[in-house]
């Protein structure tokens, strides 16, 4: 390994106990060796800080840390991070073994700042279900604001970033949970160019307990999502800002009708998205027409 390492990764971990060995497994055998691996403990009580020292291995660095959320310990990550490329894994998903070397290559030979391909979707055990989710080879800021088909699925278990793409001081706001992938791929599409592999080289456990089914925190995320956006100056075109806030609003009724199990929060959200544009009603019909048909 040089003295200073070529990639950094990122591990933030809040009570990973049960799932952290595996995350820093799969980071320091990656095929691509010339790495350092930070692990910031997120104010844990349970053994997570230990695991992360048990390690014998040179390039793990660990930063404990009193409890500030997943966006506070990816920025204290970045404040210490060596790398001239920078990458993120949550505690609880995994890398492929040739992740950083195939993403690595695809930024070498492109003029692109950052590179993100596709998603394992696993159980809880982190085995394969067989599901791949595919991130879009369009529009990334079009695609993640609309938030019907995946734009950069989990973000931060998945890109690969050059070091200067933060040169200009971006950090993760603190103010925000599950959408905090969501502003930074938002932050990172507007400001650099990228490049969708077309590969699926992460794996992504599916947890009964996931934030994403924490329905109130989805739904107050997403609405300080959009004044993000807004500020952003990504939301000027007001027939797509009208859209995209619909689609925002039906997601969240589904949200609480499928998750939360309560029709009463669902419907407020379902008929506002209608209200703010009807024609919702008609592409969600199309859309389950194609997904019945298997198109």
């Amino acid at each position: 390994m040089s003295v200073r390492p070529l990639i950094s990764v990122i591990i933030p971990a809040y009570n990973a106990a049960p799932f952290l060995l595996e995350a820093t497994r799969s980071v320091l055998e990656q095929t691509h060796t010339d790495l350092e691996l930070i692990v910031v403990n997120d104010g844990s009580t349970d053994e997570t800080s230990a695991l992360a020292r048990r390690t014998h291995d040179q390039r793990v660095r660990v930063i404990d840390q009193p409890n500030g959320g997943v966006s506070s310990a990816r920025n204290a990550g970045l404040g210490t991070a060596e790398g001239e490329y920078i990458a993120f894994l949550d505690a609880d998903d995994a890398m492929e073994p040739t992740a950083l070397q195939e993403k690595l290559e695809r930024l070498h030979r492109s003029n692109a700042a950052w590179v993100f391909g596709d998603l394992i979707i696993c159980d809880a055990l982190l085995h394969p279900t067989g599901r791949v989710m595919h991130g879009t080879d369009g529009d990334v800021i079009r695609t993640t604001l609309l938030g019907i088909d995946p734009g950069v699925p989990a973000m931060c278990s998945n890109a690969l970033l050059r070091r200067s793409c933060f040169d200009t001081g971006y950090r993760f706001p603190k103010h925000l949970s599950n959408a905090a992938d969501q502003h930074f791929v938002l932050a990172m599409a507007r400001d650099h160019r990228y490049q969708h592999l077309p590969r699926a080289l992460n794996r992504y456990r599916v947890l009964p307990h996931s934030m994403s089914h924490n329905v109130a925190l989805y739904a107050a995320d997403h609405v300080r999502l959009f004044e993000e956006a807004a500020a952003m100056g990504l939301l000027r075109d007001d027939a797509f800002a009208r859209e995209c806030r619909a689609n925002a609003a039906w997601s969240i009724g589904g949200s609480w009708w499928v998750n939360g199990r309560s029709p009463a929060k669902a419907l407020p959200h379902l008929l506002r998205a209608v209200v703010m544009d009807p024609s919702i009603l008609l592409r969600r019909m199309k859309r389950a027409r194609r997904r019945g048909t298997g198109n």
